[in-house]
């Protein structure tokens, strides 16, 4: 069986070793855990210790000896629990930080800032930078949607996840597809307040605008992207999405 899970949680790997070297063991003096586990005879009780103050071992002494023994091992959930309820403080603590970091971080912020994304993550963070950035009511525009010839089912999820989270806090969208993908997106234009028209050809990569920040993006083969965040760019992109809107039909 995998035991890095104890990793996962905050055991460090020679603590793990050293974990579940007593668990075989029972109860045992120094030596034969540092023999087991394969750890520097040195570094042992430092580990014990550590584990200790973690709550998943303990020490008593018998015959002038000291002995340790691993707890139950239902001991790791809470364990677990402790470290969740610390996140969750840190959450809080983090919630409050944020406001002030970002008013120095903006205080650096260019007139004209490029930032490149590649992967099914850094679409990811586009997409929920733009959700957190427009308000209910606000608009954004795409022209292409829908256009990525190899569109595939984690492509799908993807959209499906970001449209319903658009719809849900009352977000405007305009979006211009490719008359050939009408019936594939249908289902895409189920979601509230989403506004779509067609043309009779497409373009080989996605065009997003909104407030004053425009993303090109290809999902083919993995999605890549470029943001732009110019007022000037994305009021001429706005302005070219206005014309292609007038030509294309419902």
């Amino acid at each position: 069986m995998d035991f890095k899970i104890l990793e996962n949680i905050g055991l460090t790997h020679s603590e793990t070793k050293v974990y579940l070297a007593l668990i075989e063991l029972g109860s045992s003096s120094v030596g034969p855990i540092t023999e087991k586990a394969n750890v520097a005879s040195s570094k042992s009780y430092e580990l014990l210790n550590k584990l200790m103050n973690k709550g998943l071992v303990t020490t008593y002494r018998e015959g002038g000896f000291r002995y340790f023994k691993a707890v139950d091992p239902s001991r790791l959930l809470d364990f677990v629990k402790e470290k969740k309820a610390e996140f969750d403080k840190y959450e809080i603590k983090i919630s409050k930080i944020i406001p002030v970091l970002e008013l120095k971080f903006n205080e650096h912020t260019v007139e004209t800032e490029v930032e490149v994304f590649k992967g099914y993550k850094g679409a990811e963070t586009i997409f929920k930078q733009m959700i957190k950035e427009l308000k209910s009511g606000d608009e954004f525009l795409v022209i292409g949607g829908g256009d990525t010839p190899t569109q595939n089912i984690h492509t799908k999820i993807f959209f499906e996840k970001v449209h319903r989270e658009r719809s849900r806090k009352g977000i405007k969208l305009r979006i211009i597809y490719n008359e050939t993908r009408r019936k594939t997106m249908n289902r895409m234009n189920l979601f509230p307040y989403t506004y779509a028209r067609y043309l009779p050809f497409g373009t080989p990569s996605t065009i997003n605008i909104y407030n004053n920040t425009t993303i090109l993006m290809s999902m083919s083969p993995t999605p890549a992207a470029i943001r732009i965040k110019d007022k000037k760019i994305s009021e001429s992109y706005k302005k070219y999405f206005e014309e292609m809107w007038k030509i294309a039909i419902k």
